[in-house]
């Protein structure tokens, strides 16, 4: 490999360590508000920080856990698939496209036991975020088109235990090993081809409460103190180049509140800290309203949110294609003779149109938008 070419990936490193890596974890790599449960999918999230049902409360809102009358088991896969067309408007090179796609299985496995009338505990894993993609005919770089995959996996193992002081309160805590894992591909296909691997664990914690003003309403919050890890990537062709990846902490809460016998309206609200990253963030700011509707042996639901953008087009890059986005959600759970709940459900996400403001000496902005950026969920789940 030329000088030339080391220096581009070097150049390219330094970027990710300064720059990008970290909120690649929330764009074509997300911050997935789903919980791979047919309730979390169907409402767009919705619903996860008011969520007294059953034991993936230990992934929304710990505190939740005080719904479980003896125990409970959340079995839960979601599916993603996500698209985004990039088209370029590079001097020179106009109109130049190429599509990215991945596609992922997620799970969710989680457990929650009740030990008196005051403690349940509860464990679990999932995947709050992942994902990211392949190019058809590569990205960034101007004429190199060097990037080729884009990929991240995030894996948290939760421990949870909730207190129910009294009817009205419960407060709940968790203790977070969250496992995070990039890799990039870069020139493949050519006598130039690399990857930059690395993996990390990373400790965390979540804070949870729950409040019931009444029979038919109640209120949740929840607090999760993100994850810092630090990096050592790797390649074939630089030495190692150690980088931050930071995963912002947030605020959640949200209402559920009972209409009538058959209706729930539920309402959401988030915040997380993307401005403490890097000056070029913002604070993220989103909400969203759902229904659900029982009958005798169903609970169909439907949900819609959105999130606001950390990023503007000139701060944005082809490792960070994240704007603001939007959710609407479908889902239906049937209880089964056995009493165990399964369900279904779909949601189509919007990642917005990721407009890049280009920039001649980074090699990961070129100028451009995406014309096609959006993901489809489908899951499936069953509790008992």
């Amino acid at each position: 490999m030329n000088y030339a070419t080391k220096k581009l990936l070097l150049s390219i490193t330094i970027v990710l360590g300064s720059s990008a890596m970290v909120a690649n974890v929330s764009a074509a790599g997300l911050s997935l508000s789903q919980l791979a449960t047919a309730e979390s999918i169907g409402t767009a999230g919705v619903a996860n920080v008011t969520n007294n049902r059953d034991a993936s409360a230990v992934m929304a809102n710990p505190a939740g856990l005080r719904g479980i009358s003896n125990s409970s088991i959340m079995i839960g896969v979601q599916y993603l698939d996500v698209e985004s067309d990039f088209t370029g408007n590079s001097a020179g090179r106009p109109h130049e496209r190429t599509t990215g796609e991945a596609g992922q299985f997620t799970p969710n496995l989680s457990y929650g036991k009740r030990l008196d009338d005051s403690w349940v505990v509860g464990m679990g894993v999932h995947a709050p975020g992942g994902l990211g993609l392949s190019y058809d005919n590569g990205v960034a770089g101007g004429p190199l088109n060097i990037i080729n995959d884009n990929n991240i996996a995030i894996v948290n193992l939760t421990t949870s235990l909730a207190y129910q002081a009294n009817d009205s309160w419960s407060l709940g805590a968790s203790i977070i090993a969250q496992y995070a894992e990039v890799e990039i591909d870069l020139f493949q296909g050519t006598d130039k081809a690399s990857s930059l691997v690395g993996d990390n664990w990373a400790p965390s914690f979540a804070l949870g409460a729950m409040y019931h003003l009444s029979e038919k309403t109640h209120l949740g919050l929840t607090y999760n103190y993100g994850a810092k890890h630090n990096l050592d990537l790797t390649s074939q062709v630089i030495s190692p180049q150690a980088i931050d990846v930071n995963w912002p902490q947030s605020v959640d809460m949200g209402m559920a509140h009972q209409l009538n016998a058959a209706v729930t309206l539920m309402v959401s609200g988030n915040w997380q800290q993307w401005s403490e990253y890097d000056e070029r963030y913002s604070d993220t700011w989103g909400g969203g309203v759902a229904l659900s509707y029982e009958l005798t042996k169903w609970t169909l639901q439907a949900g819609m949110s959105l999130d606001s953008s950390p990023l503007t087009a000139e701060s944005r890059d082809v490792l960070l294609p994240l704007d603001k986005q939007w959710r609407v959600g479908i889902g239906a759970v049937k209880r089964l003779k056995t009493g165990s709940e399964l369900g279904l459900a779909y949601q189509y996400q919007s990642l917005g149109d990721g407009e890049i403001t280009g920039n001649a000496l980074n090699p990961i902005q070129p100028s451009g938008y995406y014309s096609n950026n959006r993901l489809h969920f489908v899951g499936l789940s069953l509790s008992f």
